[in-house]
């Protein structure tokens, strides 16, 4: 199960590797849109042909958006965590130093600490 995954508003993909604990993978560059993205649409059977549309859109949009280089610290590394605390810490590490970790993320790492 991942905690976040790289999108417009994560700079990591955070998930739990069994035995190897939890891991932090920090993106090197991100997507710059000319446009604003469109609201998601959610896939359902019934509205297939929305859900179709707004993924070709995204995907224009996506080839000719530009990817910057983040520049910060620990762009493009990966961090392996032994516990839920040491991971949702990480990313609290990570955030402060102006990458983007969603707080849902950290959160969700704090709740299985219980």
């Amino acid at each position: 199960m991942s905690y976040c995954r790289w999108s417009t508003d994560c700079d990591v993909y955070v998930y739990e590797g069994g035995m190897s604990g939890f891991m932090v993978h920090v993106a090197a560059s991100r997507y710059v849109f000319k446009d604003p993205l469109p609201d998601p649409v959610l896939y359902t059977k019934r509205n297939f042909k929305e859900w179709f549309a707004w993924h070709e859109r995204v995907r224009e949009m996506t080839n000719v958006a530009a990817l910057e280089t983040i520049d910060l610290p620990h762009d493009g590394e990966t961090f392996n965590e032994p516990t839920p605390a040491a991971c949702a810490d990480r990313l609290e590490q990570l955030k402060a130093l102006g990458y983007r970790v969603p707080q849902y993320a950290i959160d969700a790492l704090r709740e299985d600490i219980e």
